[in-house]
């Protein structure tokens, strides 16, 4: 796909002139779907000065710029800049530049995403939602959406961990860098239990967020939700500001207190004090897990996938006897695959990250042979990291 008339100027992110960075701004307020803050131009550039392979596509038909494209180049393929930290991404562009159009004037195969926001059906792409809780009329009006049974439980679970454990006291602060490394230490933890790439090894990662913590703007950066029992932390989790937007981030909670539902008692402080502070929408991320649905409800669409200039494969045997299947256990090898390519954009990085994703799966499945679960897993991985 071709548009004649638009031209693609690839420039590092810091290069955005006076004039170009106005135009971006304005696009995004044009658009309220760009509203959160991976939009927002000081996190891009916040994730440009980190992570490897960043630029930034300008669009332009004859002397009117018409669009931007942030990404990250990783071999033939691109990811949205910040990947695997951006959760929602996509064009800042007007409403008719299409998205396989520009990786065409920008020579790419193909472009992975996984929370796509975008204005027009791409047809290769899975379909999520973004769930969000509107918080635009106050803590009360929102309240009254939710399963009274839901709160009730939740009310009861407070008195409980008092009850059990000592006043119940919540922050919603920017966070110190000595707290914001704890929870980055504890979210590793976590990580390790579950088998999951450590998307933090990278060391960028790290970096994009101390960059961000040094944001002083009072409507941007960083913000740590800490939940405390007498004294004693049983959950927190980072968000990101930007407006009236504020997005959920990185949770850990202390599975020893998993009774009291801590993450649960937390979120719903978090959104209390957002809404008390002018914040009119939280984000919670792309629907997937079910927890989601008692705080949010869905809202604009978003797109997983590879954005390919070929017919992947899947297409061709679309309707085939259990292809559907087949499909939905790759699209969750890719979006893991996918973290190590984005986090590691070197040969030797994403070999180490494919043999230890290799490894969790042998722990998490035992029954497949090591054998044939290092030749596949490993396959798997050499193949979509080399995309």
């Amino acid at each position: 796909m071709l548009d004649t008339g638009m031209q693609a100027r690839v420039i590092e992110v810091a290069d955005l002139n006076a004039a170009e960075r106005a135009r971006w701004n304005a696009l995004r307020a044009a658009e309220p779907v760009l509203g959160g803050p991976y939009f927002d131009l000081r996190y891009v550039e916040a994730a440009a000065a980190c992570a490897p392979g960043s630029r930034v596509a300008v669009l332009e038909r004859g002397d009117r710029i018409v669009g931007f494209l942030p990404f990250q180049r990783r071999g033939s393929s691109i990811q949205p800049l910040g990947a695997p930290m951006s959760d929602f991404h996509g064009l800042i562009a007007e409403p008719d530049v299409c998205l396989p159009a520009v990786l065409t004037l920008l020579g790419v195969e193909r472009m992975r995403v996984s929370g796509l926001i975008s204005p027009v059906p791409l047809p290769e792409l899975s379909v999520r939602y973004a769930m969000a809780a509107d918080l635009s009329a106050g803590f009360e009006a929102y309240q009254a959406t939710r399963s009274s049974a839901f709160l009730k439980d939740k009310r009861r679970r407070a008195r409980a961990l008092e009850r059990d454990h000592g006043q119940m006291v919540f922050t919603f602060e920017r966070p110190a860098l000595d707290l914001l490394a704890w929870l980055v230490a504890q979210k590793r933890a976590q990580i390790r239990r579950t088998h999951q790439h450590d998307i933090f090894a990278c060391g960028w990662t790290i970096d994009l967020l101390n960059r961000l913590a040094e944001s002083e703007a009072d409507d941007f950066g960083l913000r740590l939700a800490v939940l405390r029992a007498g004294g004693t932390i049983v959950a927190a989790e980072l968000g990101l500001t930007a407006g009236d937007r504020h997005h959920l981030w990185f949770p850990i909670y202390d599975p020893a207190f998993a009774r009291y539902s801590p993450g649960a008692l937390m979120t719903l402080e978090t959104l209390r004090v957002a809404a008390e502070r002018g914040i009119a929408r939280v984000d919670f991320g792309p629907s997937e897990e079910a927890y989601k649905e008692d705080f949010a409800v869905p809202m604009e669409p978003v797109l997983e996938g590879a954005v390919a200039m070929r017919p992947s494969l899947m297409t061709h045997l679309r309707g085939a006897p259990g292809v559907e299947r087949i499909d939905e256990v790759g699209k969750r090898l890719a979006r893991r695959l996918d973290r190590i390519a984005a986090c590691e954009p070197g040969l030797i990085g994403q070999v180490k990250g494919g043999a230890s994703f290799v490894t969790g799966l042998g722990r998490r499945h035992p029954a497949v042979g090591a054998g044939i679960g290092v030749g596949i897993g490993l396959g798997l991985s050499l193949g979509l990291l080399a995309d």
